[in-house]
């Protein structure tokens, strides 16, 4: 199969640091590739993946991140070229120009929601929704959306292999993922303290409302003995301090569409002590890997009851469920029916106008 690849514009691929879209989109090239396909990246900047790439742009505008400029730059090149070459299907990663765009080029668009729905996105999704095939990276975040032309639902994937397994652990609780409120950072670092436990959290501060956010309510409690910042770690640092962890805190207060971390987590054979918002009770098994409760308060009961919990147990289950291979498979079936339904629309359409 020939497959157009489109990213977002903002980070190479894969990512050193932050970057949850780009990493998933890595480990789908790869594996589509090794599976006979062939697949082009559309991609700003030098990227190592397994696909022949097209770079609109020699370097990421990470700096810029947002501009509209870039970013229409980036999604209208690919756009343009898609057009003019031989591919099977499109899959769009890059927001919202890619559902706006697909109803110009001959060939089906399959777009994957990687964000959470507002009034303002639910909207402009609909006007479009005819256009292209809808992919949700989880059943909340579909019935957050209903009204789209869906396709599946596909599960993000996660770096097996590099997300090593450890049943070993030291006596520190874990929270990896961008600091701000909607996350849960200071809930972390609060449900830590009030059980007496270290905690060791990291993760990428954005400028502005994050960053007033860190100095305000987080820099208090950092003492770097019971509560450490590690900073924005690289992906060998997130896995050593996943590994050793007794659990990863994410008590998050938003409709959280997915949750990679939740699965690097249990990759790496830790539990989750998680709240349920969003699609976090889609990854995580209550009573098997991990404990969920309503609120962060109520997280508190099962912080003695850990040892319950099998870290093979997570291992498996994050094997078993979000490895590239299954996630692989799961979108072939989806660009097999995405072709076909197409073609069967255009030939009706030849139909009418004969």
């Amino acid at each position: 199969m020939r497959i157009a690849m489109i990213a977002p514009v903002w980070i190479p691929i894969p990512p050193e640091g932050y970057g949850g879209i780009e990493r998933v989109l890595a480990l789908l090239v790869d594996e589509l590739v090794r599976e006979g396909h062939d697949v082009t990246l559309f991609a700003a900047g030098p990227c190592r993946t397994m696909a022949r790439q097209v770079s609109s742009l020699e370097e990421a505008p990470t700096e810029q991140m947002g501009e509209t400029l870039f970013d229409a730059y980036h999604v209208g090149q690919a756009y343009r070229d898609i057009a003019g070459g031989e591919y099977d299907v499109v899959h769009d990663h890059a927001g919202f120009l890619g559902p706006a765009f697909a109803g110009l080029i001959p060939q089906p668009v399959v777009h994957t929601l990687h964000g959470p729905f507002t009034r303002d996105t639910r909207m402009f999704y609909e006007a479009f929704k005819r256009d292209c095939y809808y992919v949700a990276i989880s059943h909340r975040q579909r019935e957050c959306g209903p009204d789209l032309n869906y396709l599946g639902v596909v599960p993000n994937a996660v770096d097996i292999e590099e997300l090593s397994y450890s049943g070993e652990k030291d006596d520190y609780l874990v929270y990896v993922s961008r600091i701000c409120e909607a996350k849960g950072t200071e809930q972390a670092i609060l449900l830590a303290m009030e059980k007496g436990q270290r905690i060791l959290f990291a993760g990428k501060i954005d400028a502005g409302r994050d960053r007033e956010y860190f100095d305000r309510r987080i820099r208090p409690h950092i003492d770097g003995e019971r509560v450490v910042y590690l900073g924005e770690v690289s992906s060998q640092e997130k896995v050593r301090v996943l590994q050793r962890a007794r659990a990863f805190l994410f008590p998050i207060q938003w409709e959280e569409p997915f949750g990679l971390v939740m699965v690097e987590a249990m990759a790496c054979g830790t539990p989750v002590l998680a709240t349920r918002w969003g699609a976090v009770p889609e990854v995580v098994e209550h009573g098997v890997t991990g404990f969920l409760a309503d609120s962060p308060a109520g997280l508190l009961e099962y912080f003695d009851r850990l040892d319950e919990l099998d870290p093979l147990a997570c291992r498996k289950e994050a094997e078993e469920r979000f490895s590239p291979k299954v996630m692989a498979a799961s979108y072939l079936d989806i660009y097999r029916r995405a072709i076909e339904l197409h073609r069967s629309g255009l030939q009706s359409a030849s139909a009418r106008t004969a």
